[in-house]
């Protein structure tokens, strides 16, 4: 049967034979070709399509992180001071008396928040059960004891986040009062649309975007879907029940410091619908490369085809004996010529598909990256220095120096945009932090600091001692009672590495605790980022390394390569 088929094939004439040979080389290729490269396109449009919407979830969740630590870093400053705290706990003689402390003491902190915080409606404080309220920084314990949140403030030395009625608000206990046997309540209530403002500077249409608390409670909406769309939208009861479903592309993430989760949604056939476009125009290119080769195609064989057979047609004639044709040696070296010609024309066609099917499709990775503020130096610098010439004018030398603590802790953190710098300039801008700190809670712990100063040339990344001090403060030192708190930085060097280990005294933690907060879903961000920061730039040998006793203290040891740094001229 193959024998036969092949005599067939043979036997074909000339003109089909060109036919079928398009049809198998040139035409199915082509098509499955097309067929491909729309798979490929399509692939990578969707694949654009939900780097693109988890790009923006994660930027304006980053949004709305820098807003809440912002608010969270006001709470814990009113909640820590010990001036704030005092004039709330003494036992006054006299109402009058009262009032004079507040208006001295607790309105300027207060109003001061507000001042510089636009966002924020009302600061105020709930202690105490024998005052009156005092505008709206200073109230008894008593009116807020019925509000819905009052439990969950009650047992929080963290602030704790509610949304009600159109506001966002941050309660807390305090814990400074809280030492001295007194209940108090932080309260800041923020403007619910300043708040969630990041979210509406997004120009893609076609979207449904949730945000809920812990206990499932819608806290924010925004659908933002065009006429033709309106009945893709989707209400959170219902969009809870089909988002699991192959039906909508979702993006869910969580807040990790309010609990919020996220969700953004897009219906699938919205997301499909950009690559008709994309299947037209490959359709298009397709049609077009057919109609092209058919018409290269007709015109070959009418070229090639008609003067074989016209020869043919004198080489019949001369066999029926028609001597009137004569074949001259010039005749038979044109025929010979036509073969060569057509044999170098089935080459040069076989050349063209060849080149066809060896064409690489050229293909573009498009990345979305976060906008960031950017902070402008020069404006922070002489903002400070004109708050510290306003403290010495005053003679507030507390606030001066607090002052000159953040100027130096941005100055070292931004490193004129350079990823590493020296040991010593790493501790700078860390004793700038510890600085901070030490005013913030009121002298409360002491620092010991012992580094050689050989090994303050070596290089090390910026802004890796900060975190790691920062935790030992929030997690140790600030848990405990017993004691007062040590937070010890030393190093070492051996054998080509370097070690900075920072120690507290602190409550501590377990052997699991302590793993997890180098893994990958840890809620410690500052801690995990140091980590892969430093394996990123100087491999896997080199990292964070922690070691802990509950009820004793922690260990982080911080290993690097023994490398000198080279200062940029």
């Amino acid at each position: 049967m193959i024998n036969n088929m092949m005599q067939k094939l043979k036997d074909m004439k000339m003109r089909y034979k060109l036919m079928l040979i398009y049809f198998c080389i040139g035409f199915f290729p082509l098509l499955i070709l097309g067929v491909y490269c729309f798979s490929v396109m399509s692939d990578l449009m969707l694949q654009q399509e939900r780097e693109s919407s988890l790009n923006y979830v994660n930027q304006i969740m980053n949004s709305l992180e820098s807003n809440v630590v912002v608010y969270d870093n006001l709470s814990d400053y009113i909640s820590y001071d010990e001036n704030v705290a005092n004039a709330i706990s003494y036992n006054y003689t006299s109402k009058y008396e009262l009032y004079k402390t507040i208006v001295s003491t607790i309105d300027p902190v207060l109003t001061s928040v507000q001042y510089f915080h636009t966002s924020i409606n009302e600061v105020t404080i709930y202690a105490r059960e024998d005052i009156v309220s005092h505008d709206t920084t200073f109230a008894p314990i008593t009116d807020i004891q019925n509000e819905s949140w009052y439990e969950l403030a009650i047992n929080n030395n963290r602030p704790v986040w509610i949304v009600e009625d159109d506001e966002v608000i941050s309660v807390r206990k305090m814990p400074v009062l809280d030492r001295k046997g007194m209940v108090g309540i932080l309260c800041i209530r923020i403007d619910y649309d300043q708040m969630f403002e990041a979210f509406n500077n997004n120009t893609t249409k076609n979207y449904g975007l949730f945000i809920a608390d812990r206990n499932g409670k819608l806290l924010y909406e925004k659908q933002n879907y065009e006429n033709s769309n309106q009945n893709e939208w989707l209400e959170f009861e219902e969009f809870l029940q089909v988002k699991d479903t192959n039906k909508y592309t979702v993006v869910e993430k969580t807040l990790d410091s309010t609990g919020w989760d996220i969700y953004y949604y897009r219906h699938a056939s919205l997301m499909y619908s950009t690559l008709k476009p994309v299947g037209f125009l490959v359709a298009l290119i397709v049609v077009l490369c057919v109609l092209g080769s058919a018409i290269a195609l007709m015109s070959t064989s009418q070229f090639l085809v008609g003067r074989i057979e016209k020869l043919q047609h004198n080489i019949k004639l001369v066999e029926e004996g028609n001597y009137d044709i004569t074949i001259t040696s010039e005749d038979k070296d044109e025929v010979g010529s036509l073969v060569r010609g057509f044999t170098r024309m089935i080459d040069r066609i076989k050349f063209l598909i060849e080149e066809v099917y060896e064409s690489r499709l050229l293909q573009k990775n498009y990345e979305m990256r976060a906008l960031q503020q950017q902070i402008n130096p020069h404006f922070l610098y002489n903002t400070l220095s004109m708050i510290n010439f306003m403290a010495l004018e005053s003679d507030r030398h507390d606030i001066s120096k607090i002052t000159l603590a953040l100027s130096d802790f941005y100055r070292t953190s931004l490193n004129k945009g350079r990823n590493t710098c020296s040991i010593e300039d790493e501790l700078k801008n860390m004793n700038a932090y510890l600085d901070i700190q030490i005013v913030m809670h009121d002298y409360e712990f002491d620092i010991d600091i012992e580094i050689e100063e050989s090994i303050l040339e070596y290089e090390t990344l910026n802004l890796i001692l900060q975190p790691i001090v920062e935790n030992a403060i929030l997690h140790g030192i600030d848990l405990l009672e017993d004691r007062r708190g040590v937070i010890k930085i030393y190093a070492t060097n051996n054998n080509g590495v370097v070690y900075i280990m920072v120690e507290d005294n602190g409550v501590g933690m377990d052997k699991e605790t302590c793993i997890k907060m180098l893994c990958e879903n840890s809620k410690g961000y500052g801690m995990r980022n140091v980590n892969e920061r430093i394996k990123l730039i100087y491999g896997e040998e080199y990292g964070l390394y922690i070691e802990s006793v509950p009820g004793e203290g922690t260990v982080v040891t911080v290993k690097l390569p023994e490398r000198k740094f080279k200062q940029e001229i």
